[in-house]
């Protein structure tokens, strides 16, 4: 599979699925994580850097591809984790890991850094510091859904992997209203034909991140 730029399409999730207006909501920050958890393993084994045994369980594993260290932090905390392991362990049990470990914190800290969101610091009436992250301004923060939904009114080309990727995270997350409202007919069959498509491993990706929305859901817990 074809290099991705790293951490672009975790970067593009957090936009997605953590930033409201008039067009879309956010969800929940809980399965906000797990969008990001799985936009995080997809970037990976994009690059090579991990891979998922689709035929043992859906376990993450270090990819054999060749590929060096990644190029930033939040890829390289997350292949050093996978490496600790001493089994692999399943594509749920990371989405869980991740979201728990606070994975939109560490991601909006990058795009703080990339100069793509601001940190907002506030006082509460007790007199502690709360922390808060935003998007630099509006383009920023419409700018993935906008490039999807593009995609969906144009339907004049393949859309890349990554693209195809966060397009099925979209639905996955709840937000499909957001995605094809007011879409030209025939956009919804084009985009199931691209996730139809995914490699395996994104594919089972996909479904344990769908399936972990659901089961929140329906227990409540915290969705």
């Amino acid at each position: 599979m074809p290099a991705a730029p790293t951490p672009r399409l975790v970067y593009d999730a957090l936009l997605i699925t953590s930033h409201h207006d008039f067009y879309k909501p956010a969800v929940t920050p809980y399965v906000t994580g797990l969008g990001l958890g799985a936009a995080l393993i997809a970037e990976l084994v994009l690059s090579g850097h991990l891979d998922v045994h689709v035929r043992d369980g859906s376990k993450l594993a270090l990819g054999d591809h060749g590929a060096g260290p990644p190029s930033d932090s939040l890829g390289l905390w997350l292949v050093e984790l996978v490496r600790a392991e001493p089994e692999p362990l399943p594509v749920p049990e990371w989405l869980e890991f991740l979201t728990v470990a606070d994975i939109y914190t560490k991601t909006a800290e990058h795009m703080v850094i990339a100069g793509l969101m601001v940190q907002i610091r506030q006082r509460t009436r007790w007199r502690r510091t709360q922390v808060a992250y935003a998007a630099k301004d509006a383009l920023v923060a419409g700018a993935p859904l906008a490039r999807m939904r593009g995609h969906l009114t144009a339907m004049a080309r393949r859309m890349p992997l990554p693209d195809a990727f966060l397009m099925a995270l979209t639905e996955a997350v709840g937000l499909s209203k957001s995605l094809y409202s007011q879409t030209p007919s025939g956009a919804y069959e084009y985009a199931q034909a691209h996730v139809k498509a995914l490699p395996a491993p994104l594919q089972a990706v996909r479904g344990h991140l769908a399936a972990a929305v659901a089961d929140t859901a329906i227990s409540g817990g915290n969705f």
